[in-house]
C-alpha cells in the first residue's frame, strides 16, 4: 500500500473517531459545522508565521524550519479531510514519488503558502470545489521546497496522527488536556520520540507518548 493512501486511511478513521462518521457531510456528531478550507487557510497562515519574515522586529532571529515541518503536516491533514469530503482522493496519488529540493528556500515558501492561503479563503467564500486540485498542487510545492519528500511527511504524520488520537482520549475536546509537558509542548516531545525511534510502529509511539504523559503528570503533581 502506498504511503499516501495509508495517510488517507488513517485521516479517515481519525475524522470517524472525532466527529462521528457523519464528518463527510459537512457537520460534526455535536452539530458542529465543518469548514476544512477554513482550517487549510488557518494553518498555512500560522505556518508563515514559522519565519522570522517580519523586517521590524526579530531581525535576527532564526527560521523555526522544526515548527513549520510541524505546520505543513496540520495543512496536510485537513487537505485529506477535504478531499475525502467531496470524494476524490485518487488526484493525491500523483504526488507519491515528488523529488525534494536540495536546499530550503524559506522566500520561495513563504510566497507558495501565500498562494495556497489566497485560493483556499477564496474557494471557502464562493464555496467551489475544483480550488482543492490546486491548493493541494501548491502543498507539495511547498513540501518539495522544504526539501522534504512523501517518506518524510509520512514519517512526520504517524507521529502527528498518534498524538492527535492521544489527545482526543485525554480529554482534548473536554479542556482537560494538558498540552504543555514540563517545560515543552507535546508536539515537541512527540516528534523528540520520532527521531530517538525512527522504526516505531503507530501503536508503539502511542504507547511511549502515554509514558511521557504520565511521567509529566506525576512531576507536576508531585
Amino acid at each position: 500500500m502506498s504511503k499516501i493512501k495509508q495517510m488517507f486511511e488513517l485521516q479517515k478513521q481519525l475524522n470517524n473517531n472525532t466527529n462521528g462518521v457523519q464528518w463527510t457531510d459537512g457537520i460534526t456528531k455535536d452539530g458542529r459545522y465543518i469548514s476544512w478550507l477554513r482550517c487549510i487557510y488557518m494553518e498555512a497562515t500560522e505556518a508563515i508565521d514559522s519565519f522570522n519574515w517580519k523586517h521590524w522586529k526579530d531581525i535576527k532571529k532564526e527560521h523555526d524550519l522544526d515548527n513549520f515541518k510541524v505546520e505543513l503536516v496540520d495543512i496536510w491533514h485537513f487537505i485529506m479531510s477535504e478531499a475525502i469530503h467531496l470524494g476524490d482522493t485518487q488526484f493525491a496519488h500523483n504526488y507519491e514519488n515528488i523529488k525534494p529540493e536540495r536546499e530550503v528556500n524559506p522566500e520561495l515558501v513563504i510566497e507558495i503558502l501565500e498562494k495556497l492561503v489566497a485560493i483556499a479563503s477564496s474557494a471557502n467564500v464562493n464555496k467551489s470545489q475544483n480550488a482543492l486540485y490546486e491548493i493541494t498542487g501548491l502543498f507539495f510545492k511547498a513540501l518539495t521546497t522544504m526539501s522534504m519528500d512523501v517518506s518524510e511527511l509520512y514519517k512526520r504524520y504517524l507521529v502527528k496522527n498518534q498524538l492527535n488520537i492521544f489527545r482526543q482520549k485525554h480529554g482534548y475536546k473536554k479542556g482537560t488536556y494538558i498540552k504543555l509537558w514540563g517545560v515543552e509542548e507535546d508536539n515537541v516531545v512527540a516528534f523528540r520520540i520520532m527521531e530517538k525511534h525512527s522504526d516505531l510502529m503507530p501503536e508503539q509511539l502511542y504507547k511511549e507518548l502515554e509514558k511521557e504523559y504520565t511521567l509529566h503528570n506525576f512531576l507536576l503533581n508531585k
